[in-house]
């Protein structure tokens, strides 16, 4: 069999999309049950990252008549076109869109892999026009799929409830960390953190700053918790902090300044992949408070690192960590102090929460993703 993938997200392979992409495709080239795989990427955005030279895969660049004028049209043309044009070309008995851009029109059998459905859900996050027209296409594109594949048992309840799609054409396939995070020895942590300045124990948080992420809640809760320690400790946050704060991003600096927290708030700016596992091998917990996602996976990267996680206990956040670690209402600062208080003064809980992180963070693996993933295209080859 034939399956043809979209590859819109291959030259990023650090956001969300890019990084399923890239997963996808290195897990069913070790494991491709005597199919053949056709990635379609768009030519605009090829650019210097290189095709993947993998066994059972061939990699087919497609231009698009905007190719150099205008990169939003560009994108709605490989989507709707360009994509179908190269998989019927090539005779694919199935696609695969893995992310929420289908094409409206598909006479082989679609698979669309929808990781969050934010921008329907969230009013912050709904866009302009242009941005509203586009995801009422993708959700009316993604009604017509043959199989949906959520991220999370809360992703398809999403689907269920907000596109009305049938219960039996979306299947739960879950992501993982990668194989690169893991414990790191404690002399690569003492040079991270020599690099950073963060020389007293550190609690950590990467994830973003936009407003579903609640980090006003993390900066509250160490304030507070900082309080009843007779020691010093930091609160590191990592990723680039937005310039100037909005609706979608709101003003972080102030909720530090307002804690009289400024001292003990370390802001690291981008950390590399190797910086950020020593990162998280190395802290005293990592916080999540997201109050909505469509997986979560940093605290799932936090837990196979062996960090103490403490996280929200909401959507699929809650879902994914389980009894991994602790899960806390996300906007109840008053738990989340005392939360973080017993664990930065409990090494007994610290190292129970590291024994069951890693327990947890062991029952997710790419390989069991893109086994489930070609089950989904075998099952609709069959029928």
């Amino acid at each position: 069999m034939r399956i043809a993938i979209n590859g819109m997200f291959w030259s990023e392979p650090h956001v969300g999309s890019g990084q399923y992409l890239h997963n996808l495709v290195r897990y069913l080239a070790e494991q491709p049950g005597g199919h053949r795989y056709i990635l379609i990427v768009p030519r605009y955005r090829l650019g210097t990252q290189r095709k993947p030279a993998l066994p059972f895969f061939q990699t087919v660049s497609m231009p698009t008549p905007f190719d150099t004028r205008h990169e939003q049209l560009a994108k709605l043309w490989f989507e709707q076109i360009a994509f179908g044009q190269a998989a019927r070309k090539l005779r694919a008995h199935v696609w695969h869109v893995p992310y929420f851009g289908p094409p409206r029109v598909a006479p082989a059998p679609l698979v669309v892999t929808v990781h969050d459905l934010i921008p329907l859900l969230l009013p912050e996050y709904r866009g302009g026009r242009a941005v509203q027209a586009y995801m009422r296409l993708a959700a009316a594109a993604t009604r017509r799929a043959d199989l949906i594949l959520a991220d999370s048992q809360h992703t398809r309840q999403d689907l269920l409830g907000r596109l009305g799609v049938p219960a039996a054409r979306v299947l739960v396939t879950y992501l993982a960390a990668g194989d690169e995070l893991h414990p790191r020895p404690e002399a690569q942590v003492r040079a991270v953190r020599e690099r950073f300045g963060l020389d007293a124990d550190y609690v950590y948080y990467i994830g973003g700053f936009d407003a579903r992420k609640n980090v006003a809640t993390a900066i509250r809760a160490f304030a507070r918790a900082r309080r009843q320690l007779n020691r010093r400790v930091v609160l590191a946050l990592a990723g680039r902090v937005p310039a100037a704060p909005s609706e979608l991003f709101p003003d972080i600096h102030s909720v530090i300044l307002e804690e009289e927290a400024a001292a003990d708030v370390a802001l690291l700016g981008p950390v590399s992949a190797e910086e950020h596992a020593a990162l998280l091998s190395g802290c005293a917990a990592f916080v999540y408070p997201s109050r909505y996602e469509g997986f979560g996976l940093p605290p799932l990267e936090a837990m196979q690192c062996g960090a103490p996680v403490l996280a929200a206990a909401t959507t699929s956040v809650g879902e994914v960590v389980g009894d991994g670690g602790l899960l806390l209402d996300p906007d109840d600062v008053a738990a989340w102090s005392a939360a973080l208080a017993r664990v930065l003064s409990q090494p007994a809980l610290r190292d129970d929460l590291r024994r069951r992180g890693l327990a947890r963070a062991a029952r997710f693996r790419w390989s069991e993703t893109a086994a489930q993933t070609r089950a989904a295209y075998e099952r609709l080859k069959r029928r």
